[in-house]
């Protein structure tokens, strides 16, 4: 049998199919829709073939990574969008290892996915290193228990590290640790920083190389309304009234949706909410891969396309143009406009609503309160919330234009 990471074929192959993705089933889900509150699954209640989904398992020990390390939400949706970009290129090369030298297709698939995951974990979590492959080794060992071909298990976990270089390589590029030599502009409605002047989180990210769109600033929205317009004072009295008035399900709905530092951050509930529904839908490796990475493309470009638009208007929070207005579950360190849970919320329930028709309307009321829970926090404007939504809607439907469509339909994610 031919080792493909040591003759290089994988790397041909990768780099001649510009990770194409040739699907030969329409992802689609059962009816009838789900309610919002029943989307998340119980353990207990996932099938034998759900529970053995590689890419939904490594998944979730990336949230708990993400979790333990205290990731912010941009490098969050960053690492998660390398883990399932890699995933998904390993299914990929796995379907020609299969067909050319007569491998066991779902036993490369999972051991392809544990292969990428491992080596794309342990690049972007060193210090977990020793805990990433001790499941590396658990996992490989499950699929060669049920395995009639040793080779197989091992030939995929091959194929996965090879596509995770890949993945690696290019992440290395993408101006994620670019150096701000900017300044913080001041004036009536900027938002300004603490005393010691602490600079706000990663004013550089709107430059990071997306996946999807061509530039962070592709759909920058346009300016928020003027600082003291009547528009710009509706909107904060509206804060204000809110904050003076908060109702214990508003705060329930705000803590709700807050994942702040110790979570696994707005991206990675998403990512749980997409992982479930994959579960529920019993996706196969091939589909819930795809599916993933879909969904933390456009995660991570919903970062992008925000952070570029908070650093490019500097709007102050609504607590630093009226004092009074309480943030019960704290305020984050960079300006306001737009939303940040807002956006990644839009592009997530975009994407997941065409792979779940059957619960769009869920997804998207549930995107719409994430949005809404910030207003409930004290921490945005309606007007961030909205705009933040329709920024993220945007980045979503590119993903959702990568979907199979049919039998001959082609998913194409793009490694420069």
């Amino acid at each position: 049998m031919t080792n493909l990471l040591r003759n290089g074929s994988l790397a041909a192959l990768v780099a001649a199919a510009t990770l194409v993705a040739c699907s030969d089933r329409t992802i689609t889900a059962p009816e009838p829709p789900l309610a919002a509150s029943n989307i998340a699954v119980d353990a207990a209640a996932r099938s034998p073939q759900a529970q053995g989904t590689a890419s939904v398992r490594w998944n979730a020990l990336a949230r708990d990574l993400v979790a333990s390390r205290k990731i912010d939400p941009p490098m969050a949706a960053r690492f998660y969008a390398m883990l399932s970009v890699a995933q998904h290129v390993a299914v990929v090369g796995v379907k020609s290892a299969a067909h050319d030298e007569g491998h066991a297709r779902h036993q490369l698939a999972p051991a392809a996915v544990i292969g990428a995951s491992a080596a794309v974990l342990v690049a972007v979590f060193p210090e977990d290193a020793a805990l990433v492959r001790a499941r590396e080794a658990a996992d490989a060992s499950r699929l060669l228990a049920g395995s009639p071909n040793a080779k197989d298990v091992a030939s995929g976990v091959d194929i996965g590290r090879a596509a995770a270089a890949r993945v690696i390589a290019r992440a290395a590029t993408d101006g994620f640790d670019a150096k701000w030599t900017g300044s913080v502009p001041s004036g009536p409605g900027y938002w300004f920083p603490r005393l010691d002047n602490t600079p706000p989180l990663r004013p550089t990210w709107g430059n990071v190389r997306p996946w999807l769109l061509r530039l962070g600033s592709q759909f920058r929205p346009p300016p928020p309304p003027a600082f003291e317009s009547s528009e710009f004072v509706a909107a904060l009295r509206e804060v204000r009234q809110i904050s003076d008035t908060r109702t214990a399900e508003q705060l329930a709905i705000a803590a709700y949706w807050a994942d702040g530092a110790g979570t696994v951050t707005p991206p990675g509930h998403w990512n749980k909410i997409g992982a479930e529904l994959i579960d529920r839908h019993h996706f196969d490796e091939e589909q819930a891969a795809l599916t993933l990475a879909l969904l933390n493309m456009a995660l991570m470009d919903a970062g992008i396309a925000c952070w570029d638009a908070k650093y490019t208007y500097w709007l102050l929070r609504p607590s630093q143009a009226d004092p009074q207005i309480g943030t019960p579950l704290g305020l984050p360190y960079f300006p306001s406009y737009v939303s940040g849970h807002a956006t990644f919320s839009g592009a997530a329930s975009e994407l997941l609503g065409a792979v779940f028709p059957g619960d769009r309307r869920a997804l998207m009321a549930m995107a719409d309160e994430a949005a809404l829970s910030r207003l409930y926090g004290g921490i945005h404007y309606r007007f961030d919330n909205e705009r933040g939504l329709a920024l993220g809607r945007k980045i979503g439907s590119l993903a959702v234009a990568l979907l199979p469509r049919g039998r001959s339909g082609q998913a194409v994610l793009s490694l420069p």
